[in-house]
């Protein structure tokens, strides 16, 4: 999975908060955005996130890429309607079939460490891209011989979403109740944002954390869980803001989650699998998140 942060204002925090505080004042957010200090700053957004002023969280604006993900994730994403998106169309694009990379093996079947399942789960996907193919071959156009492909397959989206949008999105999918693909998106998102625009999304969370309220299948018993995974991401967030400040304008920054929030798989394993299958296969499911820099 790859997650890029393509554009947003550096200085969402300042104009945001100045148009905040115009409301309450004699004077338009141009007379008075450059008397806001920091301390004023902060203390609006923090306000606004506490009430739920959307139309102050409305105003910030974020442009979001996801690839390496399968349709199963973007069947969910595409449901924040608040948003614009974008995403590969297979009506124009071939997917290449012919490789052993085209498609997403879930955590839960990578995870029981099992060779012969994942094999048998590869083996399947890979008929499916055969037949796939055979049809493109005989002429049947791409929109239609993309039927027979599993909702497994790899595609990529593009997005652009709002602050209050995407803290919505945040307090719904970082629940570990959530879909794993959804989740693990969702907490890069979030750890490259807390980077971004710290004081905008810092503290926030799923119910558990923002409201105290489990509203998962848990009933609460993976709070610990939530809360230590939040806090090391945070602890990542900063190691990646000063990344961030030493990077050019329009330097795209890369760092890699996998060791938190994706997977490798044993090599015992991975090599049982090869076997299995007579070829080998990219088995590791890593994370990786992009900042494009802007100033």
């Amino acid at each position: 999975m790859r997650v890029y942060i393509l554009s947003y204002f550096p200085d969402a925090l300042k104009v945001t908060s100045s148009c905040a505080w115009a409301t309450i004042s004699d004077k338009p957010a141009p007379e008075i955005i450059e008397s806001l200090n920091y301390r004023k700053q902060l203390k609006m957004i923090r306000y606004a996130k506490i009430m739920r002023l959307s139309s102050v969280l409305d105003f910030p604006y974020y442009i979001i890429s996801f690839a390496d993900v399968s349709r199963c994730f973007t069947h969910q994403w595409v449901r924040y309607r608040i948003a614009a998106h974008m995403q590969q169309s297979l009506r124009y694009v071939k997917v290449n079939a012919n490789n052993y990379d085209w498609f997403i093996i879930p955590l839960s079947i990578l995870k029981t460490q099992d060779p012969t399942l994942i094999a048998s789960y590869i083996k399947n996907i890979l008929e499916y891209g055969k037949l796939y193919l055979k049809l493109v071959e005989r002429g049947i156009p791409y929109e239609d011989a993309r039927f027979i492909l599993p909702i497994a397959v790899k595609t990529h989206i593009s997005t652009a979403m709002d602050a209050e949008e995407i803290l919505h999105v945040i307090y719904q999918r970082t629940c570990m109740d959530a879909q794993w693909e959804i989740r693990i998106a969702t907490l890069t998102l979030y750890t490259g944002l807390l980077a971004v625009h710290h004081e905008i999304f810092s503290g926030w969370g799923p119910s558990c954390i923002v409201d105290g309220i489990c509203r998962g299948r848990g009933k609460g018993k993976c709070l610990s869980d939530v809360k230590r995974m939040l806090n090391e991401l945070e602890k990542h967030s900063y190691k990646i803001r000063s990344m961030l400040e030493e990077a050019k304008n329009n330097d795209i920054i890369q760092y890699d989650l996998t060791n938190i929030l994706g997977y490798k798989v044993p090599d015992k394993v991975k090599e049982e699998v090869y076997e299995l299958l007579g070829y080998r296969v990219h088995l590791d499911y890593e994370v990786k998140l992009y900042i494009r820099k802007i100033t």
